[in-house]
């Protein structure tokens, strides 16, 4: 009785087959110190369609980490902004609905949030070539051209096993309109938690608080003066004699005149108006906190005084509204009743798309001073925290809360309104196989962030409360937070009352946790070839032995998602293949196996085709097997290779060997171990589209002699 093995071998020499190139087979990698940032990021350019098979990235982002993207690299391409509102000075503003809250977004050309990983091939430049083409489009666009838009290109280190200690925290730098933002961790084994990884207020900026001192001759909405019930108009920086309302959060949909990040006491003041037909007002644009409408508009030098406060932003939750302006003395909290509206939420988010948490809106001010001008400004929404592993462990955090409006406080001059609160950001913490996750001990929190308090003076506007965020798993995190943020608070009838009166502001509403039934994997919707992007299953083996006229195909299947069944294909010339059988996908099944008999040809072509509920298919690589191999032959095809190579190799007796791959220049670039069996043996060299193009060599010991063979890569 003669036995022929054929192994389908997923390693190499520090890297085993990954989802999307090559994953570390072994390695620990430790954080013990806090606000360390792991990953790179780079400000996409150009608009690259789907298909291409390279994209273009601005200079290095120096707040991150510092090494550069290179060969071989894991990225994650995420379009930031992308959104188109209706920008009428009406209700309508936002959404196009009349009789609503003046919020949210259109459908049209709404790209923020799509997002894919992918492998990177080579770098030219600023040029990144990728191993596998785009699955969806991205853009970008100058303010100028029409409504804002951005993407980023994100550097993923990729980890073996990979451990926070309690000391230690992750973090990136925060989002500056270009990059930053988001974190993402991939790891082959499992990422420990027992710090924390935090991007709080790292999300969308709050609209910018301005000290204004009333609107000039020749100020407009676009049409007539600025009223004190307008939704939208152009800040100073546009139209010099609009000195009058507050600016919009930063959001999905554009970035305003003015905005403040999470931790500065200076606001930035942009070179564009970043809102089609205006930043400043109560109306709110897409997820982003709409700002203060002043109640007097005009009566500069002593205008935009009665200070409004600013919306709350959205993401999973909506936005709470600002609080009304001073009442001139009448003690009626609906006399200016026009703070800036909550903004809306992405009611596209899932686990294939979603977005940082939308900044709040400013609340309008004209007794400050450049020095605390920024305290009516509104909170940063949450950032996104994108973590996939084989399992979690630990007892840490995982956060992207929104931050608080910083609020009018303390003694002084300063009777302004306060801003909005920033939305919660977005948690996905996924594992590769359908295990117990080990998220049970860790919390995650995405909670929207307070709307400021107005301290130093009664019935002046506080902030709306920022939405609630998005969490995604397969897991179940010890707890979780997605609470919208409290409204702001002021004072009622005098100075000295106590700090409880809500004065027309409400708070954030809260946000969501979705929690998938199975393990995603990664697909590419536009090249089902690629491992890239979110496949419906992964063989984590494939492998078949040969008895007389048997041969048995065995396989595991450790992720699966909307999938069907496997059909077992044969050939007899590696070319047309015909179907033999259907094995149908059980949940509850991890192995599978299927014998052919009888096989009477001297070498036999085996592959699976993997069909998905919805009918479309991928397959996987071929299996051969050869008889009567001359002993100690080494056989290396095809010639030359690209993404794989089928090594076969006839041995005197069962040993176990390593196989190593050289490049022209000695160094070792894959490694495999395997267990040869007396006879004739089979098996695959992956991922060798992940090695640049050239003449390598494959060497082993066997049956104690070295052999050795050439192997060109990628080169016609």
């Amino acid at each position: 009785m003669k036995i022929f093995f054929v192994l389908f071998i997923l390693a190499s020499a520090n890297f085993a087959n990954g989802q999307c190139g090559l994953d570390p087979i072994s390695g620990l990698t430790t954080i013990s110190t806090t606000s360390q940032i792991i990953n790179s990021y780079y400000p996409g350019q150009g608009n690259p369609t789907v298909g291409a098979v390279s994209i273009t990235a601005g200079a290095l982002d120096v707040r991150g980490n510092s090494t550069p993207i290179a060969a071989g690299d894991l990225i994650l391409v995420i379009q930031m902004q992308g959104a188109d509102i209706n920008a009428t000075n009406t209700d309508a503003y936002g959404n196009g609905v009349s009789g609503g809250d003046a919020s949210g977004y259109l459908n049209s050309n709404l790209y923020a949030g799509n997002y894919e990983y992918n492998s990177v091939a080579s770098v030219a430049g600023s040029t990144i070539n990728l191993s596998y083409s785009l699955a969806n489009n991205y853009y970008t666009r100058a303010f100028a051209s029409g409504a804002l838009r951005t993407y980023q290109v994100i550097r993923i280190p990729r980890y073996y096993d990979f451990t926070i200690t309690g000391i230690g925290s992750v973090v990136s730098p925060s989002w500056n309109g270009n990059s930053g933002g988001v974190v993402v961790i991939d790891a082959a084994n499992i990422v420990t938690i027992n710090g924390s990884i935090s991007v709080n207020g790292m999300g969308f900026r709050g609209g910018g608080g301005i000290d204004l001192k009333g609107a000039t001759a020749g100020n407009t909405n676009g049409s007539t003066a600025i009223t004190n019930t307008d939704y939208r108009w152009n800040s100073p920086i546009t139209t010099s004699a609009n000195l009058t309302g507050a600016a919009k959060g930063e959001g999905i949909a554009g970035t305003p005149a003015y905005v403040l990040a999470t931790g500065n006491t200076t606001i930035t003041t942009n070179t564009v108006e970043g809102y089609t037909n205006g930043s400043m007002g109560r109306g709110a644009p897409a997820v982003a906190g709409g700002g203060g409408t002043d109640g007097d508009p005009a009566n500069n030098p002593a205008g935009n005084q009665y200070n409004t406060g600013g919306g709350g932003g959205g993401n999973a939750g909506t936005g709470g509204k600002g609080g009304s302006g001073w009442h001139g003395g009448a003690g009626n909290v609906n006399t200016y009743p026009t703070g800036g509206f909550g903004g809306a939420p992405f009611a596209e988010r899932n686990i294939n798309r979603f977005i940082m948490g939308g900044g709040g809106g400013a609340g309008t001010a004209n007794n400050s001073t450049a020095a605390n001008q920024y305290m009516s400004s509104g909170g940063a929404g949450g950032g996104i925290i994108l973590l996939r592993a084989k399992s979690y462990a630990g007892n840490g955090s995982v956060n992207a809360n929104g931050a608080a409006a910083v609020g009018v406080t303390g003694a002084g001059t300063n009777t302004d309104a306060a801003g909005g609160g920033g939305a919660g950001g977005t948690i996905v913490a996924v594992t590769r196989q359908n295990i117990p996750a080990g998220l049970n001990l860790i919390s995650a929190n995405v909670s929207g962030g307070r709307g400021g308090n107005m301290e130093t003076y009664f019935d002046h506007g506080p902030g709306g409360g920022g939405g609630g965020g998005f969490i995604v798993t397969n897991g179940t995190f010890a707890s979780t937070a997605v609470v919208g943020g409290a409204n702001g608070l002021t004072r009622a009838g005098n100075t000295t009352n106590p700090i409880t009166n809500t004065y027309g502001a409400t708070s954030g509403t809260n946000g969501q946790v979705l929690t998938l039934a199975a393990a995603p994997v990664l697909i590419n919707a536009n090249n089902v070839a690629s491992p890239c992007g979110l496949l419906p299953i992964r063989l984590s083996f494939f492998n078949a032995s040969i008895n007389e006229s048997t041969v048995l195909l065995k396989w595991g299947a450790d992720n699966a998602i909307n999938f069907s069944h496997f059909e077992v294909l044969y050939s007899t010339d590696g070319s047309l293949f015909a179907q033999i059988g259907i094995v149908n996908f059980n949940v509850l099944q991890g192995q599978y196996q299927f014998n052919h008999f009888p096989v009477t040809a001297s070498i036999n072509y085996y592959r699976l085709k993997l069909v998905n509920t919805d009918g479309s298919f991928t397959y996987s690589n071929i299996l051969v097997v050869r008889k009567n191999v001359p002993q100690n032959r080494i056989t290396v095809y095809p010639q030359p290779a690209n993404e794989y190579a089928t090594i076969s190799i006839s041995v005197l007796s069962t040993q176990s060997t390593t196989f190593r791959l050289f490049n022209s220049n000695g160094q070792q670039v894959q490694l495999i171990n395997t267990k040869l069996t007396k006879g004739d043996n089979y098996f695959q060299m992956n991922n060798l589209n992940g090695l640049p193009d050239g003449t390598y060599y494959l060497s082993a010991i066997v049956d104690n002699k070295l052999i050795s063979k050439k192997l060109v890569i990628g080169m016609q």
